[in-house]
C-alpha cells in the first residue's frame, strides 16, 4: 500500500470512528470514569490492504476552543489521536499506559483482604465458643422434653 493511500484511509477511518465515538451515550462520561485512552485497530481484509494501523485516542483536560450551539455541561477536554504502523507498537503503548495508571495499591488490597478474613475467622470462633459454652453449661439440651 502506498503511504499516501494509507494516510487517506487512516484519515477516513479516524473521522468515522470519532463520529461514532462522540455520538455514543457514554462518551461524555468516559473521563469521569477514568477512561482516558482508547485503542482501536483497523484492517481491510476485503481489499487485501492488510493492517492499516492502530489508532490511539487519549483525553487531556484542556479547552479545545469549540463553541457549541446547544452546549452540554460536561468536563471540557480534547481527544488527541496518533496512529501506530505496527500492532506490536500499539500494544506496547497500551501496556505502558496501563502500568503507569494503576489506581490501586496491591499491597493495600491484600492487607484489607487479610484483615477481612481474619475478622471473619475471629467471629466464627467466638460464635462456636459461645455455642459450646452454652451446651456445656447445660442451658440447652439436645434431648426432647418429656411431656406429662
Amino acid at each position: 500500500m502506498e503511504p499516501n493511500q494509507r494516510e487517506e484511509l487512516r484519515y477516513a477511518m479516524e473521522t468515522q470512528f470519532r463520529y461514532k465515538f462522540y455520538k455514543s451515550p457514554e462518551f461524555p462520561f468516559l473521563p469521569s470514569l477514568g477512561i482516558r485512552h482508547i485503542f482501536q485497530g483497523f484492517e481491510a481484509k476485503e481489499e487485501d490492504l492488510g493492517f492499516i494501523g492502530m489508532l490511539h485516542l487519549w483525553w487531556t483536560n484542556e479547552d479545545n476552543g469549540i463553541k457549541y450551539d446547544n452546549p452540554r455541561y460536561f468536563v471540557k477536554g480534547t481527544w488527541h489521536g496518533e496512529w501506530f504502523d505496527r500492532l506490536e507498537d500499539g500494544l506496547k503503548k497500551a501496556i505502558q499506559i496501563q502500568k503507569e495508571n494503576i489506581i490501586w495499591d496491591v499491597n493495600k488490597l491484600l492487607q484489607v483482604h487479610f484483615e477481612f478474613h481474619n475478622e471473619l475467622r475471629k467471629r466464627e470462633a467466638e460464635n462456636k465458643f459461645k455455642e459450646e459454652t452454652v451446651e456445656m453449661a447445660g442451658l440447652t439440651s439436645k434431648k426432647q422434653p418429656l411431656l406429662n
